[in-house]
C-alpha cells in the first residue's frame, strides 16, 4: 500500500487569501495605533512560516502586540479594542517594528506543544522594557485570545477578511465590521498543473493507492460541529476537491470530545495523521477521528491499523508540523506491532523554509509537481 499525505497551503494551493488577509490585518491595527504605513512583505510572511508560526492567527496577534509595544513608548496608555473598531490615535512618526528579527530571536526558537503566542509573551515580557500592570494584561490578553473569535481584535478582523461579510455572520452569527466584501480566499490559486493534477488522479485509480489532505486549516467537523469551511474552500481552489480531508474542525470536535483545549490534535499531534490515514484509506470522517485518538491518547489500537502494515507514507509539507505528525504517528503504529514506511518531502522555494525542513530530514523540491514525479511518490 502506498499513501500520499498532503498538507494544503504551501504545497497544493498558494494561500494568497490568508495572506492578504494578514497583511491587511496588521496595516489596519498600525493605523488604529497612529503608525503612516505598516506593510508586511513575502519575506516576513515567509520568515514568520519558517519558524513554525505557520496559523495567521498567531501571525496577527504577535504583530499587533509588537505594534502595540513601541507605540507605548510615545504614548503609554494607548490600547486596542479588544472587537472593531478601535479608535484612530493621533499619527506618528515610530517605524514599524522589526517583525524578522522579533520572529528569528532565540526566545521564538519552536517547542514542541508550545504556542508561538506564548513564547511571543515570554520574549515581550523579558525584554527589559518596564511594563505597568495594565500594559502586561493587554498584551497577555491579547496574545493569549489569539485563536479566539471574541475577545480578540487580530482574529476578528482576520476571519472577516478571510471569508467575506455574508459567510463570517453565517458562521459566526455575528454583524460583519468591514464594508460589505467578497471573501479573500477567491484569491488563493492552485499549486498543481492541470497536466500532473490528472496523472495523480489517475494513480489513485489504482489498487492500494490513496491520498488524503491534513491541514490546519479552519474546517467543517463531523455531526453538527461548527467550523469555519475555509479548509474545504481551499481544496476546491486546488481543484481536489474529491481527496479526503482532516481539517482543524474535525480535530477541535474531537478535542472537545476529549476534553482537551481546541488545538491539542492537531499537527504535529501523532492523531492528525493518523486520522488522516484512516480518511485516505475511505474511512469516514468521525470513525477515523475516534481511531485516531483511541491510539494517540489511550494507546488502543482497532484491528483497522493492522492495513497499514508494510505501507509506504509519503507526507508532502511546506513546514516541519507535518513531519512531526507523520514521525509520531510511526512510533504509535509501531507500539502495534505494525511497521510502515515514511518518505518526508518538503516542498518550498524560500531558502528559510527549506532550511527548517531539510534539517527535520526532509527532502526537498522546489514545487509539489516536481516534489511527487521526482520523489518516487507516484511510481
Amino acid at each position: 500500500m502506498r499513501i500520499l499525505l498532503f498538507d494544503l497551503d504551501g504545497v497544493l494551493l498558494e494561500p494568497r487569501g490568508y495572506h492578504r488577509a494578514l497583511r491587511e490585518t496588521t496595516t489596519l491595527v498600525g493605523q488604529w495605533l497612529g503608525y503612516r504605513r505598516v506593510t508586511l512583505t513575502r519575506e516576513d510572511i515567509e520568515l514568520f512560516e519558517s519558524v513554525d508560526v505557520t496559523s495567521e492567527w498567531d501571525s496577527a496577534a504577535i504583530c499587533a502586540a509588537l505594534l502595540l509595544r513601541d507605540a507605548w513608548t510615545i504614548s503609554p496608555d494607548l490600547m486596542l479594542a479588544t472587537a472593531p473598531p478601535s479608535p484612530d490615535q493621533p499619527t506618528h512618526d515610530l517605524p514599524a517594528p522589526d517583525f524578522q528579527a522579533f520572529f528569528r530571536s532565540e526566545q521564538m526558537a519552536p517547542e514542541r506543544g508550545t504556542l508561538p503566542t506564548l513564547l511571543a509573551e515570554r520574549s515581550l515580557l523579558s525584554d527589559g522594557y518596564d511594563y505597568s500592570d495594565s500594559q502586561i494584561a493587554a498584551l497577555r490578553g491579547m496574545l493569549r485570545g489569539a485563536r479566539q473569535i471574541h475577545g480578540s481584535l487580530t482574529h476578528r478582523l482576520f476571519q472577516e477578511m478571510v471569508l467575506g461579510s455574508q459567510v463570517f455572520q453565517d458562521t459566526y452569527g455575528m454583524k460583519p465590521y468591514l464594508p460589505s466584501r467578497d471573501s479573500l480566499l477567491a484569491d488563493d490559486r492552485p499549486m498543481l498543473p492541470a497536466a500532473a493534477r490528472e496523472r495523480l488522479l489517475n494513480w489513485l485509480r489504482r489498487t492500494d493507492h490513496h491520498a488524503a489532505v491534513f491541514t490546519n486549516r479552519p474546517s467543517e467537523g463531523p455531526q453538527d460541529a461548527i467550523g469555519a469551511p475555509e479548509a474545504e474552500l481551499g481544496l476546491a481552489a486546488a481543484e481536489l476537491e474529491h481527496l479526503p480531508l482532516v481539517g482543524r474542525g474535525g480535530l477541535a470536535w474531537l478535542s472537545e470530545q476529549r476534553g482537551l483545549a481546541p488545538d491539542r490534535l492537531l499537527k504535529p499531534s501523532a492523531a492528525h495523521a493518523l486520522a488522516a490515514l484512516r480518511r485516505a484509506t475511505g474511512e469516514p470522517l468521525e470513525a477515523a477521528l475516534r481511531a485516531a485518538a483511541a491510539l494517540t491518547l489511550d494507546e488502543h489500537g482497532d484491528s483497522g491499523w493492522r492495513a497499514f502494515a508494510g505501507a509506504e507514507i509519503f507526507v508532502f509539507e511546506d513546514s516541519v508540523k507535518g513531519l512531526h505528525s507523520l514521525r509520531a504517528a510511526k512510533v504509535r503504529l509501531e507500539s502495534l506491532g505494525v511497521a510502515c514506511r515514511p518518505i518526508l518531502v518538503g516542498v518550498a522555494k524560500s531558502l528559510h523554509k527549506r532550511q527548517g525542513l531539510e534539517a527535520a530530514g526532509a527532502q526537498m523540491f522546489s514545487d509539489i509537481e516536481q516534489a511527487m514525479t521526482q520523489s518516487g511518490a507516484l511510481a
